[in-house]
């Protein structure tokens, strides 16, 4: 039952991050509108519109993966683990969540070691002079919290069902249906 406070957390946490996403997606059409028009009435483009958009993808795209995680609304090829018998698909989606783990881990540890450097160096967009630190820190802290759900994920697999657990999942596929 702890487990299941934590990742009752976890979400919480990740839904917060993933807020920080949805407002730079917003941010970005706000961007991207306003740059068009200028560019359409010949008034010219916004000073450092592409880095702005740069970064605000950034933003969308990696604080959104650990919210899509711990929904379980990840890409993965589970039609092809569903063919597999029921221990087999739960060792390959161990196998590639242990993979994926790694790798995001290995990812979160760059970005954070690229935060250091890249204060050191000052770099920054070019017109604006928007310092690139914050946003290093910023995808470090999601791709942490991305491995963290990740591994919650593979430590789940290990633990038994609970009833409460099988009845919420059957009626989660009769709503589906």
């Amino acid at each position: 039952m702890a487990f299941r406070n934590v990742l009752k957390i976890m979400k919480s946490i990740n839904m917060k991050v993933c807020m920080v996403s949805m407002g730079a997606c917003f941010l970005l059409m706000c961007l991207t509108s306003i740059n068009t028009v200028l560019n359409t009435a010949s008034l010219g483009a916004i000073p450092d519109a592409f880095p702005l958009t740069e970064y605000l993808m950034i933003l969308i795209v990696f604080c959104a993966l650990a919210f899509q995680e711990s929904d379980k609304e990840h890409i993965r090829v589970d039609m092809f683990v569903m063919m597999l018998p029921k221990m087999i698909g739960k060792i390959v989606n161990i196998v590639f969540d242990l993979f994926t783990f790694g790798a995001v881990a290995y990812l979160s540890y760059a970005y954070a070691s690229d935060i250091a450097m890249s204060r050191r160096s000052g770099a920054a967009s070019s017109l604006l002079k928007i310092p690139e630190w914050p946003f290093y820190a910023v995808v470090a802290i999601a791709v942490a919290l991305f491995a963290i759900t990740i591994l919650l994920h593979v430590i789940e697999h290990f633990l038994p069902e609970v009833e409460g657990d099988k009845a919420e999942k059957e009626e989660m596929i009769k709503a589906e249906d």
